[in-house]
């Protein structure tokens, strides 16, 4: 990791300190806090951090980055007062990021943002020191963390960059700007924020396009069809896509039998084998190859990285329990990746049956009666048994109703997970997907 010391960061801050030390790591939740840490009293809607420093100082904080508002006791923690915590945050973060050589691969879109950034990170690790930001660490505050948190010795870094209103990805890019761009496709995400939809939605992903410094778009077919995404930028952009669906994409990712193959410009690769076979996560593989292909990897050593890739925790992971295969795809859900999900399920045994356990998606505004109702078109012919949670999902149990489909709707987690192993026998597939805030892998703990 990166040695930094408090008078460096004091002076990027431009805020005079009186005693030097090390700093161990940045942190913005008290609870992970150790001896020679910096924190970050951020405030949110719910939590203030400023109301957590005496157990910051408890921890062994070296000093806390806290707003000029404050006028609290410090419990002898250093603090640095700045007029935004957030903004203090992120300069920090580039200022840490400019000082290095390091190449950023940028990954954004709606849906698979998380598999696609781990795969183009495990793809990249057989030709480069690669690192990456961690889990789902893609917001204002994630990813700046992870630059400051980050080894500082990698030569390329592959950041997943979120956004839940127009112009947040363009202040990520501003601390650190992509060279490749990536773009998955544009769903329903946050729409409540999108008055005019998946256009408005196009716009604020295509924000990745935008800065001078950023070289390639690697942008799904799907994603091309928005304007915003063609118009963004000077950059030059590409496609990538399913063979069935975008036959025409720069990059295509054709089916032949039980193996793979891509087709580029430049030719077809070899024949290979993947890990999984859903669509989703192959089309996620397909982007991250297309991004190591334009930085210079060769396709025997993208094949053979591809042998290592792993779907990431609560997304499409197979979890068998007493017979019954669970097909945990819980972390969260817009319409797009709910029929993605639904279309990929496993095959029950003969006599077994498929259940579909959905919670409501949220943030979707006007579009959230006829997005829920598109799900349960899917679901109604592939689903035996349909069991919600979430006041969303009226729409969804009114439509399997209408067609005299098998439907529950339940008010909490427990009922659900009670309900669940009641009716799942040997042989059967469950699906669990919704929200993230329903957290629905709950269903699967101590199982």
């Amino acid at each position: 990791m990166n040695a930094y010391n408090l008078f460096q960061i004091a002076h990027w801050l431009q805020i005079p300190v009186k005693k030097n030390g090390p700093i161990r790591s940045f942190q913005q939740d008290s609870r992970l806090v150790q001896s020679g840490d910096l924190f970050f009293a951020l405030k949110g809607e719910k939590v203030d951090g400023h109301t957590y420093l005496k157990d910051v100082a408890a921890h062994g904080a070296l000093a806390a980055v806290v707003s000029k508002d404050y006028q609290g006791d410090g419990y002898g923690l250093q603090l640095l007062a700045v007029d935004d915590v957030i903004e203090a945050l992120q300069l920090l973060a580039k200022e840490a990021f400019r000082q290095r050589k390091c190449r950023v691969v940028g990954v954004t879109g709606s849906v698979g943002k998380t598999t696609t950034k781990e795969f183009a990170a495990t793809l990249l690790e057989g030709l480069f020191v690669v690192g990456k930001t961690p889990g789902n660490a893609n917001s204002q505050v994630g990813m700046p963390l992870s630059i400051l948190n980050s080894r500082g010795d990698e030569q390329v870094f592959v950041m997943e960059m979120g956004m839940s209103v127009p112009h947040e990805i363009e202040r990520l890019i501003d601390i650190a700007a992509p060279e490749i761009a990536l773009v998955t496709k544009i769903a329903l995400a946050h729409a409540a924020f999108f008055p005019d939809g998946l256009e408005g939605i196009a716009r604020a992903k295509a924000e990745i396009l935008s800065h001078p410094k950023t070289k390639l778009g690697v942008v799904n077919a799907q994603a091309m069809g928005f304007d915003p995404m063609q118009k963004t930028g000077t950059c030059q952009k590409i496609s990538y896509g399913l063979k069935e669906e975008f036959p025409e994409a720069d990059y295509v990712l054709e089916k032949v039998g039980a193996s793979y193959q891509v087709i580029e410009k430049e030719g077809r690769s070899p024949l290979f084998k993947l890990p999984f076979a859903a669509t989703h996560l192959c089309e996620n593989f397909l982007g991250a190859a297309a991004v190591c292909r334009k930085m210079g990897m060769e396709w025997d050593l993208i094949i053979a990285q591809a042998q290592n890739l792993k779907v990431y925790k609560n997304r499409f992971e197979l979890v068998e329990v007493g017979g019954v295969t669970f097909l945990n795809d819980s972390y969260n859900a817009n319409a797009t990746s709910m029929k993605a999900a639904l279309r990929n399920l496993p095959a029950p045994q003969p006599g077994g049956k498929t259940i579909a356990v959905l919670g409501s998606m949220r943030e979707l505004g006007k579009f959230c009666e006829s997005s829920h109702r598109q799900v349960a078109e899917t679901a109604v012919d592939v689903v035996d048994h349909l069991i919600c949670i979430g006041n969303e999902c009226k729409p969804m149990v009114d439509y399997f109703n209408e067609q005299k489909k098998s439907v529950e709707w339940m008010n909490s987690l427990s009922e659900v997970r009670t309900r669940v192993f009641s009716i799942a026998k040997s042989g059967d597939v469950v699906l669990l997907k919704g929200s993230n805030s329903h957290q629905l892998w709950k269903v699967l703990e101590n199982c």
